[in-house]
């Protein structure tokens, strides 16, 4: 690739660069050198001074700023599969275990408010009664069909339903 762009005066060389590729001219935009800057090498962390007798030692290394650091560096590579399958596995454990205490909190009759999680999107907001409970949904009846929920009875998962007062 040979830059021509300080040889022509009416091509601004902060602007575009002219690249010559099998005897055609090309404008190509100027490109971010940002994302082809390597990153600094961050030096490892060094062990701490021993602590003289009478004073209570340091206190232990932070394990996620190290497991980030180690993933940055590339140092666990050849382990990604798997710390991505544990991490998924986790999160959809903890997902479980927040809907079945959601779940737990609900009990028939109650006026609940289905809240932004909720989809489609048109059923933000709408107010029912809970009118039946299963192992992980909620059936919800609606004053009044809505959309695609002609019966007025809407089943969904118990984080989308916030739990309104009696009084309300």
């Amino acid at each position: 690739m040979c830059q021509v762009a300080a040889a022509r005066p009416w091509l601004p060389a902060n602007r575009s660069r002219l690249i010559y590729r099998s005897g055609t001219p090309a404008i190509l935009p100027r490109v971010s050198k940002r994302a082809r800057r390597r990153q600094p090498h961050r030096p490892s962390v060094a062990p701490p001074p021993p602590t003289p007798a009478g004073t209570s030692p340091p206190r232990a290394l932070e394990p996620e700023p190290l497991l980030l650091d180690q993933i940055v560096a590339g140092e666990l590579d050849p382990h990604l599969t798997a710390i991505a399958a544990a991490i998924r596995a986790r999160y959809e454990l903890l997902h479980t275990v927040n809907s079945q205490k959601a779940l737990a909190m609900l009990n028939v009759g109650d006026r609940v408010r289905i809240n932004h999680q909720a989809s489609p999107r048109y059923l933000h907001g709408v107010r029912g009664v809970i009118v039946e409970l299963d192992e992980h949904t909620a059936v919800v009846s609606v004053h009044r069909p809505i959309g695609r929920f002609t019966s007025g009875e809407i089943r969904c998962p118990p984080l989308v339903l916030d739990r309104l007062n009696p009084a309300a």
